[in-house]
């Protein structure tokens, strides 16, 4: 029998909209908008230095990359299109038959994720070899917000329950999905004052 809630929305029970519209969800979105214009000044300002190669190409294409990924995941925030992306894996599991047995298939999903981040993570320290300690924590930032919002995805219950548990007043997905983002503005931040540059240095 179908479901008659099922198909309610553009995709599934899913649609455009407001998808987090409390306090901590607009904070997110601040943070997220903060974070992608920050590394866009810092790519901005790279660019002249990279024609006279005081700076590695590969430093301007990281902080270029971060900016645009950060763009990308404020507006996910609230239209909350990896809901969409859930919506889509329910329907292929009814319609596949393997809807009963989602959730072993949702574990191996959220390990696959996991190992990919950890595989994203040692391959962008070997593009960032030389580099500073500033776009290499800000890398590190931004595999840990990428992992997040694909197993948010996931919408496997036991990773729900614990997103939702409280430490002093805050909801454990808020703290995670901030904190990564905070790294990453951070690390945009110090390079932007030119703290920490090429192998550790100002410039």
């Amino acid at each position: 029998m179908t479901n008659p809630e099922a198909n309610s929305g553009w995709i599934g029970q899913w649609s455009p909209g407001i998808g987090d519209p409390n306090v901590a969800g607009w904070v997110t979105v601040v943070l997220y908008v903060a974070a992608a214009w920050t590394c866009m000044v810092v790519a901005r300002r790279l660019r002249p230095q990279v024609k006279v190669r005081e700076v590695s190409q590969r430093e301007f294409w990281a902080w270029s990359l971060f900016s645009l990924f950060l763009w990308l995941l404020a507006v996910n925030k609230q239209l909350d299109f990896q809901t969409a992306l859930t919506e889509i894996g329910r329907m292929l599991a009814r319609k596949q038959g393997w809807y009963g047995n989602r959730a072993h298939v949702q574990r191996m999903f959220i390990a696959s994720l996991c190992g990919i981040g950890l595989s994203c993570v040692v391959a962008l320290l070997i593009v960032l070899r030389g580099l500073g300690v500033a776009v290499k924590a800000a890398a590190l930032g931004m595999c840990f917000i990428g992992v997040f919002v694909l197993i948010r995805a996931s919408s496997f219950h036991r990773v729900d329950q614990f997103l939702g548990h409280r430490l002093v007043h805050l909801r454990m997905n808020w703290i995670l999905e901030m904190g990564g983002i905070l790294v990453v503005l951070g690390g945009a931040l110090a390079r932007r004052k030119g703290r920490i540059g090429v192998k550790g240095q100002g410039r």
